[in-house]
This record gives structure tokens, C-alpha cells and sequence, in this order.
């Protein structure tokens, strides 16, 4: 028979104020906790996987880092174009937010792109696609590790 005194069994959960000055609520935590996870989503996006690997996720940081790599150098070896922050109109800006999404990929794929793009083929324009494949990528990861540093992603 349940205890009616609890709601039916249920062992009751003590109100955020009540908690003693050493715990938290499941949603709080410490200004600096907040700081670190955001600086590990910061440095997960600058290098792909690093947000990962600082979490000793080794297996996602491994993953992370050669999938968009790998992505992006195919990319620019089909001479796919990589934007630049110049674009004018509102392809050419999410381009470059999606290149730029590739953190310190974007400027080594700048500086390989030395022949320019070549988008009236398919190769090029195949190459432009997984340059930006690569940038949305890259930014899913950084969020997930930036998730993960906060305790709500394993």
C-alpha cells in the first residue's frame, strides 16, 4: 500500500532552496563550470574534435577531426568554393558562416585554394557542398561537446 504521505510512494525532491550550500540544482551550475564548457565548445570549433578530446572522448574527437578533414580537403580538391565574408547576397554570407564553420580548416582550405573554384562543373560544385557539409558539421560537434561539458550530453 502506498504511503499517502509522500504522493503515492514517490520520495519527494528537495526544492533548489533547500539544498545544502555545497549542491546544486540539476539545471544551475557554477559560474565557472558554465565558463569551462563554454570555452571547450569554443576550442572544439577551432579544432575540430579538440572539445571532445578535452572531455577524453577520444573515440568522437578522432571521428570529429578526420570526418571534417577529410571533408574539407576533398572540397578543396574538387575545387569547391570557399567563401569568403565578402559575399554579397545571402547565399554567398551562408556560404561563408558554413565554410567558417570548419574553425582552423576554413583558413587552411583559403590557403589551398589556389587555382579558385570551379563550380561550373559537378566536381566543383560537389567540392562547394562538402565544404559546407563540413563547417555544419563541425558545428553540431563543438555544440555537442559544449552539451557534454555542461553534464547534459554523454
Amino acid at each position: 500500500m502506498a504511503d499517502e504521505s509522500t504522493g503515492g510512494g514517490a520520495t519527494p525532491q528537495p526544492a533548489p532552496s533547500e539544498l545544502a550550500p555545497t549542491e546544486h540544482a540539476p539545471s544551475e551550475l557554477p559560474q565557472r563550470g558554465e565558463a569551462l564548457a563554454f570555452a571547450i565548445g569554443v576550442a572544439g570549433w577551432l579544432v575540430p574534435g579538440l572539445g571532445h578530446a578535452l572531455q577524453k572522448m577520444w573515440g568522437r574527437a578522432l571521428g570529429c577531426f578526420l570526418t571534417v578533414g577529410a571533408l574539407v580537403f576533398l572540397g578543396v580538391g574538387m575545387r569547391g568554393n570557399v567563401f569568403s565574408s565578402e559575399g554579397g547576397d545571402a547565399f554567398g554570407i551562408l556560404g561563408y558562416v558554413a565554410d567558417l564553420g570548419t574553425g582552423s580548416f576554413y583558413f587552411a582550405a583559403r590557403a589551398l585554394e589556389t587555382q579558385g573554384s570551379d563550380v561550373a562543373h559537378a566536381e566543383g560544385d560537389y567540392g562547394t557542398r562538402f565544404l559546407a557539409a563540413a563547417g555544419v558539421l563541425n558545428l553540431l560537434a563543438a555544440l555537442h561537446a559544449y552539451e557534454a561539458a555542461r553534464g547534459r550530453k554523454a
